[in-house]
Parts: structure tokens; sequence; C-alpha cells
């Protein structure tokens, strides 16, 4: 009984570990970076990184095949577009890749013409700052979102003993590759006013939320003669919707900060409805 019962014990062992192997053999791994490919009709190629032999297949998902097409040979991918017509909206396709049992997916972003940069999706992004009308506006929440009649505004009761500068610190979340940040501005739907109340703004970036460097920054000052001559001293549609600050070098970060050193008024309030991030592409 006692060699039957180690018998039995032995072969449970090699079920049981013969199993585990069974359930979860290497198969190896395959990693594709995105593909991006400009307006004009036209190919790119990208190398898959791999250690499968085995030759790699991949099919076009959803709508993009129709203006998008994928090869391979070897560990080379090809992917071949038509042209883009848009003249303000890229497209993506998302590729499905298999290479033997190993399965994985990227990305192919088509620019539109003239397009040097991407808006990082701004999911998940929290800010704060030094004060905040949380009555006016929607707080600090508004700066990630497209309305622009959302803002944040400054303090402004209680008046602030020294309204300036105002400071807003944004958490990304995880560190972004930066080339541009914009700015919004407050807009009055009504009568289509933009609200051009920050006058100058410093940025500053930050790995760790502790020691930021200047970055970059603009200065919008009234009076301010707008393209078709109209000189403006206010609220204006004249008044563009947003401002880029194209930083001098491409700059990693998690954190921005936004300092808000002079304002439009003699009050020292303002207003910001939106804070993008972007990288070159």
């Amino acid at each position: 009984m006692k060699s039957l019962s180690y018998i039995l014990l032995a072969f449970l062992l090699i079920v049981t570990y013969g199993c585990k192997e069974e359930d979860h053999p290497y198969v190896g791994y395959i990693t594709v970076g995105r593909v991006v490919v400009e307006a004009t009709a036209g190919s790119a190629t990208v190398t898959a990184e791999t250690d499968i032999s085995e030759p790699i297949t991949m099919e076009v998902k959803d709508d993009a095949a129709e203006w998008c097409t994928v090869s391979a040979t070897g560990k080379q991918i090809t992917v071949t577009v038509q042209a883009n017509s848009s003249t303000e909206g890229f497209r993506t396709a998302t590729v499905s890749v298999r290479c033997g049992y190993r399965v994985t997916e990227f990305t192919v972003l088509q620019k539109f013409e003239g397009q040097q940069y991407l808006e990082y999706d701004w999911a998940g992004w929290e800010a704060k700052g030094s004060d905040v009308q949380a009555s006016d506006g929607g707080g600090y929440g508004s700066l990630f979102t497209e309305d622009r009649t959302t803002f944040w505004h400054s303090q402004y009761s209680p008046a602030l003993t020294e309204p300036l500068p105002h400071r807003l610190d944004i958490d990304m979340k995880k560190e972004l590759s930066i080339a541009m940040v914009r700015i919004g501005r407050r807009y009055y739907a009504p009568n289509g006013n933009n609200y051009p109340t920050v006058k100058t703004m410093e940025v500053y970036t930050s790995t760790d939320n502790v020691d930021y460097t200047k970055v970059g920054g603009f200065t919008f000052a009234l009076p301010w003669t707008a393209p078709d001559g109209t000189v403006v001293n206010g609220n204006s549609p004249l008044v563009p919707g947003y401002e880029d600050i194209m930083l001098p070098q491409i700059t990693t970060a998690r954190y921005v900060r936004l300092v808000i050193t002079e304002t439009n008024n003699t009050a020292g309030t303002c207003q910001v409805s939106y804070f993008k991030a972007f990288e070159k592409i």
C-alpha cells in the first residue's frame, strides 16, 4: 500500500507541474512601435522587435483598411497609405500582428497637411494652484475640457492681498515628451468674446514636482492690433481663442507649472479655460 501511495503521489506531481508547464508555455515576444506617415500617399517601414523566427502576419482593423495596407518581409513591416486630404484632421489605424503564438497591435498615424504636433490625452490629469474662485467658471477641473465657457478663475472674493503672481500646477500623471503647450482663453458665447485677461505667463516643467525649469511663456498686452488692423482694448471675438507656446527643445516632464505674473487689468484677476500638451511628430 505504501508503494502504491508513493506511485500515486508521483503521478499527481507529474500531472500538476506538467499541466502548469502546458498552460503557460513561453511563446516569445514581439513589439512594434507606432508608425507615423505624412499626409501624402506613400509608405513607411518599421522593424519589429521579436525573438520569434516564424513569419509575421497582419490585419488592419476596422474601416482603416480602405486607406491603409500593411505587409512584412522578415522583421521589416511596410505601411502603405493613400493621401489624407483633410486640412485639420489626422487619422489612425490599428494593425493586429501575429507572430507564432504571440499577438500584439500597433498604431498607424497619418498626419494632415502641415501637422507637426499631436495632442496628448488629458484624461486623469489634475491641477491645483495658488488660488481659485471655485464658484466662478468651474475651478481646476475646467482646465481639462474643450468647453471654453468653463474655466479656472483667479480668486477675487475675498480679494487677495497680493493677487499676483497666480500659479497653476498640472500633474499629467506620467512623464511625457513635450514640444508645445496650448493655453485656452475664456469664451463668452452670447457675444463671441474671448477674454485676454492673462498678460504674461511663464511655463515651467519638472519630473519630480520639486525642481522646476522655465521652458517658455508668452505676453499678450493690451491694446493689441488684430490682423485686420483693429485695435483691441479688451474682450473681443478678434482675440485668439488660445495661445501656443512652442518649447525651444523637447522636454520630458510629468509636472507643468503655469505662473501668471501680469494681467491686463488693475485688479490682477484672470481666467484660463484649458491646458493642453503636445508631442512633436
